[in-house]
């Protein structure tokens, strides 16, 4: 009995760019929703209505988690971009650019875990290290003082949302 299929499986799977492509948009757009639901609104306590006063200290609580959410959702949005021009400058696909993005895929989905951790335990080297290696820059900066570290965080997700951009070399496809 003969297989219908002649090629091996190896040669034919993982081809779809666009396929690969529809992946990771789906991918980025969970883990970026996911990373808001760290945001919580603040409740009263024992059934007592907040006042102005007790509101804004609620709300000057959640400063960690809101800079954790708004660093990762740019880191995102950074490695969004960076992988959407990758795939469009290729214009090819094979099981080993999917599995590589698979990997870097990986990496993404655990953004949500390691921006909650960051924002909860933003004075703890390990939690700002985790942080730094998800998204694997500088980690060793957490070593030397937290807040340079987080700051570092900030500096290259400014230096990556306001940086010029070069121009396209002639006869390359827009991404």
């Amino acid at each position: 009995m003969t297989s219908p299929v002649s090629e091996p499986y190896n040669r034919f799977t993982g081809q779809s760019l666009a396929r690969l492509t529809a992946l990771s948009d789906g991918l980025f757009a969970v883990a970026m929703t996911l990373l808001v639901l760290d945001l919580r609104v603040p409740a009263s306590q024992a059934g007592t209505a907040l006042s102005e006063h007790g509101l804004w200290a609620a709300l000057l609580k959640q400063g960690p988690n809101f800079a954790a959410y708004l660093l990762s959702f740019s880191m995102l949005g950074t490695f969004w971009l960076a992988q959407h021009g990758l795939l469009g400058i290729l214009g090819r696909c094979d099981r080993t650019l999917t599995w590589l993005n698979l990997g870097f895929l990986f990496v993404v989905s655990l953004l949500p875990f390691s921006a909650a951790l960051l924002a909860h335990y933003v004075h703890l080297r390990l939690a700002v290290g985790v942080y730094w290696l998800n998204i694997a820059l500088a980690a060793l900066v957490c070593l030397a003082s937290t807040v340079a570290s987080v700051i570092a965080l900030a500096t290259v997700q400014l230096y990556f949302i306001v940086s010029p951009r070069r121009p396209r070399p002639r006869g390359s496809r827009p991404a």
